[in-house]
C-alpha cells in the first residue's frame, strides 16, 4: 500500500483532532451542476473504484449538507459496501458501526442499542418515522445512515442515543436492470431484482424486490420473505418535482429466542440448539406484513427558497406464537428450562406528514441556511396477548424437544386494549456562518404529544397521557482550514414511556411516567482527506427516569435512576491509497445506572451498574485491495468486549473477535461477491434482549455466501 507521507500524518493526527490533507492519486469528483430537482438522497462518491467515501446526508439537518457542517456523529453504510458484504438484514450493515449493540428482538423486529441506550422504535425511512416493529429487508435501501445522539431537535420523541435511517433507492436518469441470486452454506436462499425506466425525464421508475427462503444454522430455523417496492418520479416543470412510492414485505420466520442463561452466562451448549417446539413451523413462529405508501414533492421557489413535503402511510400486522423462558434457572444436577407459550396478535396503522422550507439568505451581514418545519401525525395500535405457563419443561443441556400445545382455548387475554396517538411538531434550524472559519448550527423543536390507551381486559385500565416537550441542539463549528473541521454540541432528546409502554399494555402506570430526558455534549473533529473521511469524537450522555419492570410486579414499572453513557468513537472511511479502500471504526464506551431507593426495596440492586448491550470496546474494520479487469480481494474483523445481557449485569456473554474474507467482481454485465465469514469458526453471542437475561443469540459459524448480480 503506497501511502505519502501527508497521509499518514494526517491520519496520525486525526486522533488529536488535528491533521494534514493528503495528495490523492486521483481528484475528488467535480461537483455536480445545477439541481434536477429530485427529491435529495444521500449522495456517495461512487466511481469505477466503488470506494466507501460519503461526503454529505440529509439524516442530521434534513437538508442535504456536508458532514463537515454536522456536529455530530454520522455513520453512512453505502450500498456498494452492504453489495460486497452480501449484507441482506440491518443488523449485517449496522456491524460496520462500532458502539451498537444487538438485541434479539424477541425474534421479532430490529433492536438496538445506540451509545448504550435502547433504541426499540428509533428507525426511520428517508427521514419519516418507521417505528413499526419487524425486521426490515435491504433491497430497496441505498444506504444506511446511523446519527448518533439525541435527534430529537428533528424527529421528535425517541432518539436517545441516536436513530437508523434507511435511504431508498430511488428512480435514476440511467436506470438499470438487475436480477441477482445469493446462496449461503447455512441454508440462504435468496433472489433480487432492481429494473427502471426513464421516459425523456419527464418520468422515471423503479421497481425492486426480493424472495427469500432460507434456513440458517440454528435447528428448525426457517425464513420466507416476499418484499416488493415501486416508485415514480414525475417532474412537473423545471422546479416542481412529485414522488410516489409504495412497498410491501411479508415475513414468516421460526421464532428464536436463542439460549437461556446459567450460571452467569449463556448455557453451554452447541450453537444450533432450540427450546421451542418440536413442531416450530406451525406452532413456533412469527408472521408479519407491512405496507405502505409514500408521496412527496419538491419545489423551488428560487435559488435560496425551496419546498419539502412528504406524507407516508403505513399498515402492520403481526401474527406470534412464541414460547419464553421467564424463569430463572435454578442450579442443579440436572437443571431444566420451563416454557410459558403465549400468541400475540399487533395491528398498527398510521399517517405522518411532513412540511419544510429551506432558505438562504442574510441576516445581520451573516450567512443563514435556515430550515423550517411541521410535522403532524397520528397512530393507532392494538395489541392482543394470550398466555399459557408452564406448557413444557425441558432438560437444560440436552432438551428432547415437544410439540407445544398453545395457548389453552377459553384462555382471557393477557393483554387486549387499543392506543391512539397523535403529535404536532414544529421546528426551526439555522447554519449561520459567522465568519470564513466560524460557523454555528442551531435548531429548536416543539412537541405536542397525545396517547391514549383503552383496555378491554376485565382490569379496564385505561391510560391517558399528554406531553410537551422542547428539543434543543447548538453546535459551534471550526474550520481552520477547508478540509478541516473541529466542533463542540449540545443537544437535549425526550422518550415518553408510555411510547412503547402504554401501547404494549405491559405498564400498568404508564399514565403517571415522565418522559426521559436526555442530555448530550459532544466534541470532536473531521476530516475530508481528498477520497476518504475520517472523524474523531467525546462524548458525555446522561438520561433520567429510567424504568425497569418491577420483579415483585411485573405489571408496574420501577424507576432505576439515572443512565450515564461517555466515550470515544474513531472512523475511517474511503480510498486511503490508490486501489485501497477501507470502511473501519472503534468505539469506547464507559456507563453506568445509578439505581434507586425504589428498585432496591423490590430487590433490584442496580447501583454503578453497566447497562446492558454495552460493550466497553467495539471496533470493525473492512479494507478492499481493488485488482485488474474488475476484480477485487478484502478481509474484515469485528470485536466487542464483554457485554451483559441486561442491567442486572448478572449474566455475561463474552468478548470476541472475528474474522471475514471477500472477493468479488465488477463488470458492466455482471457483479459477483463471495464472503466467507467468521473465518476460524469461533463461538461467540452477538446479541441478548437488554430488559431479560434468558434470551441469548449465538453468532454464526463460518459461513461462504455467494452472490451474482446480473445486468441487462
Amino acid at each position: 500500500m503506497n501511502v505519502n507521507k501527508k497521509t499518514y500524518h494526517a491520519l496520525l493526527l486525526a486522533s488529536s483532532l488535528a491533521g494534514a490533507r493528503p495528495l490523492m492519486a486521483q481528484e475528488a469528483p467535480a461537483a455536480n451542476g445545477a439541481a434536477d430537482n429530485t427529491l435529495p438522497a444521500i449522495a456517495v462518491k461512487a466511481g469505477t473504484d466503488r470506494s466507501y467515501d460519503t461526503t454529505t446526508s440529509r439524516t442530521a439537518t434534513k437538508t442535504n449538507m456536508s458532514l463537515m457542517d454536522v456536529p455530530q456523529t454520522v455513520n453512512v453504510v453505502p450500498r456498494t459496501l452492504l453489495d460486497e458484504q452480501n449484507a441482506n438484514s440491518l443488523q449485517d450493515a449496522l456491524r460496520n458501526v462500532p458502539g451498537i449493540g444487538f438485541s434479539v428482538g424477541d425474534g421479532q423486529r430490529d433492536q438496538i442499542t445506540l451509545r448504550g441506550f435502547n433504541n426499540i422504535t428509533d428507525q426511520y425511512v428517508d427521514g419519516i418515522r418507521d417505528d413499526a416493529l419487524y425486521y426490515r429487508d435491504l433491497s430497496n435501501v441505498e444506504s444506511v445512515d446511523v446519527l448518533k445522539g439525541p435527534a430529537a431537535v428533528l424527529y421528535g420523541r425517541g432518539s436517545a442515543g441516536g436513530l437508523i435511517n434507511r435511504v431508498l433507492k430511488k428512480p435514476s436518469a440511467d436506470p438499470q436492470q438487475t436480477v441477482g441470486l445469493t446462496l449461503g452454506t447455512e441454508g440462504e436462499r435468496r433472489a433480487e431484482f432492481d429494473v427502471g425506466a426513464n421516459a425523456n425525464d419527464a418520468a422515471r421508475f423503479r421497481l425492486t424486490g426480493a424472495t427469500e427462503n432460507s434456513n440458517s444454522f440454528r435447528d428448525q430455523f426457517q425464513l420466507n420473505r416476499q418484499a416488493i417496492a415501486g416508485s415514480g418520479q414525475f417532474r412537473i416543470d423545471r422546479d416542481t418535482t412529485v414522488n410516489l412510492e409504495a412497498d410491501y414485505l411479508h415475513d414468516r420466520r421460526t421464532s428464536d429466542q436463542g439460549l437461556p442463561a446459567y450460571l452467569g452466562r449463556p448455557v453451554n451448549v452447541p450453537i444450533n440448539t432450540y427450546y421451542g417446539s418440536a413442531d416450530a413451523a406451525n406452532t413456533s413462529y412469527n408472521d408479519i406484513e407491512v405496507k405502505s405508501a409514500t408521496a412527496s414533492l419538491d419545489h423551488r421557489f428560487n435559488d435560496s427558497l425551496s419546498f419539502h413535503a412528504a406524507v407516508r402511510a403505513y399498515d402492520f400486522s403481526l401474527e406470534r406464537k412464541n414460547y419464553v423462558t421467564y424463569e430463572p434457572i435454578k442450579t442443579a444436577a440436572n437443571p431444566v428450562v420451563t416454557l410459558d407459550q403465549s400468541t400475540r396478535f399487533r395491528d398498527d396503522h398510521g399517517v405522518d406528514g411532513m412540511f419544510e422550507l429551506t432558505q438562504k439568505t442574510s441576516l445581520f451581514g451573516l450567512k443563514n441556511e435556515l430550515l423550517y418545519g411541521v410535522e403532524l401525525s397520528q397512530q393507532q395500535k392494538f395489541d392482543t396477548i394470550y398466555t399459557t405457563t408452564k406448557v413444557a419443561t425441558y432438560n437444560l443441556f440436552n432438551p428432547q424437544l415437544v410439540d407445544l400445545p398453545g395457548v389453552t382455548p377459553g384462555t382471557p387475554a393477557k393483554t387486549n386494549g387499543s392506543t391512539v396517538l397523535g403529535l404536532a411538531g414544529a421546528y426551526a434550524q439555522d447554519l449561520i456562518s459567522l465568519t470564513e472559519h466560524w460557523k454555528v448550527l442551531a435548531g429548536l423543536r416543539f412537541d405536542y404529544l397525545t396517547q391514549t390507551r383503552n383496555d378491554y381486559t376485565a382490569a379496564h385500565v385505561n391510560l391517558d397521557r399528554t406531553d410537551r416537550a422542547w428539543s434543543p441542539r447548538v453546535g459551534l463549528i471550526y474550520e481552520p482550514l477547508d478540509w478541516v473541521s473541529l466542533y463542540a454540541s449540545y443537544s437535549q432528546s425526550f422518550t415518553p414511556l408510555a411510547d412503547t409502554l402504554i401501547s404494549s399494555g405491559v405498564i400498568a402506570n404508564g399514565s403517571t411516567l415522565a418522559p426521559q430526558k436526555t442530555t448530550s455534549y459532544e466534541i470532536g473533529s473531521k476530516f475530508d482527506l481528498g477520497r476518504a473521511n475520517a472523524s474523531v469524537a467525546l462524548f458525555d450522555m446522561k438520561q433520567t427516569n429510567q424504568q425497569i419492570a418491577d420483579p415483585t410486579n411485573p405489571t408496574y414499572s420501577l424507576p432505576i435512576g439515572t443512565q450515564h453513557s461517555r466515550g470515544l468513537e474513531l472512523s475511517l472511511t474511503g480510498e486511503i491509497a490508490p486501489k485501497w479502500s477501507v470502511y473501519a471504526g472503534y468505539t469506547y464506551l464507559n456507563g453506568d445506572v445509578d439505581g434507586s431507593a425504589q428498585a432496591s426495596s423490590a430487590g433490584l440492586v442496580l447501583h454503578d451498574n453497566t447497562p446492558g448491550l454495552m460493550p466497553r470496546h467495539s471496533a470493525s474494520v473492512w479494507l478492499k485491495r481493488d485488482l485488474v479487469y474488475g476484480f477485487y480481494t478484502a478481509a474484515g474483523a469485528q470485536f466487542q468486549s464483554a457485554r451483559f445481557a441486561s442491567a442486572s449485569d448478572a449474566v455475561t456473554l463474552p468478548s470476541y473477535v472475528t474474522f471475514g474474507l471477500g472477493a468479488g467482481y465488477h463488470g458492466k454485465k455482471m457483479d459477483v461477491a463471495l464472503t466467507l465469514d467468521n473465518l476460524f469458526d469461533r463461538k461467540y453471542y452477538i446479541s441478548a434482549h437488554g430488559n431479560s437475561d434468558m434470551y441469548n443469540m449465538p453468532g454464526a459459524p463460518r459461513t461462504l455466501t455467494v452472490s451474482a448480480r446480473w445486468h441487462m
